[in-house]
């Protein structure tokens, strides 16, 4: 092999081993990841209540009337609790025939008989205390159906904030600890992410409300919990 061969090779051979040890500088460190949750506990101050008027005539013009009729009524008493007409609003109308039994008709084919109108709102009471006497008073109104009770928290925000501040705390508890126990130290954050939890929802179906002296209906909203979870990638460094 001529001298200017063996010195091209001798020079790719080294450059081949000096880049070796910069490639490994490159190398990512070794990372770890810890999810947690916070979470905050708190009593809901609204209660979210959504109802319907359904009625049913010979005629979708006869069913709209009656119906707009006692949805009128509902309202009305809506607003004499202290609602604000920005906590009211529309959520569902419907228009849809009504057919008779097939196996009634003589040649066995169903018939439009009528026609149902649903007229359907969403309440915010932003008093839990009245939101029972509420209830009786639409259902007595004509309120036929109460299609779900919900309830949230004014200042949801602040606590999912305290929640966050808890799960992150929590996150890099169990980070440290599980660096210390590998032999390794936290370094910098790589990543972090956060999601949050559902509120709990409440669903119930009634019909008209028993007499005007019967006791209110009872609403309790309880105690919810307002969660939050973190999860963070850190780098590790070795001791």
């Amino acid at each position: 092999m001529s001298r200017p061969i063996r010195g091209a090779l001798f020079g790719l051979f080294a450059t081949t081993f000096l880049a070796l040890p910069a490639l490994a500088d490159t190398l990512p460190p070794p990372n770890l990841t810890v999810t947690a949750e916070g979470s905050v506990a708190a009593a809901p101050d609204i209660a979210v209540i959504t109802l319907a008027v359904v009625a049913e005539a010979k005629t979708a013009q006869a069913a709209l009337a009656s119906n707009a009729k006692d949805m009128t009524a509902v309202i009305a008493e809506v607003k004499a609790a202290g609602v604000a007409d920005r906590d009211v609003a529309t959520s569902g109308l419907s228009v849809d025939p009504v057919y008779s039994d097939p196996e009634k008709s003589p040649d066995g084919r169903p018939r439009i008989v009528g026609y149902q109108v649903t007229n359907q709102i969403t309440v915010r009471v932003r008093e839990l205390a009245v939101s029972g006497g509420l209830l009786d008073a639409v259902i007595k109104a004509g309120a036929n159906r109460v299609l779900g009770i919900g309830f949230e928290i004014e200042g949801v925000d602040a606590l999912k904030d305290k929640a966050l501040e808890a799960a992150v705390r929590e996150a890099r508890r169990k980070a440290t600890l599980i660096a210390a126990a590998a032999g390794t130290t936290l370094g910098p954050i790589r990543s972090l992410s956060t999601s949050e939890g559902g509120m709990p929802f409440y669903r119930m179906d009634m019909a008209r409300a028993a007499p005007a002296a019967a006791p209110k209906t009872p609403i309790m909203g309880g105690e919810q919990t307002v969660s939050v979870s973190a999860t963070i990638v850190y780098d590790l460094i070795e001791k």
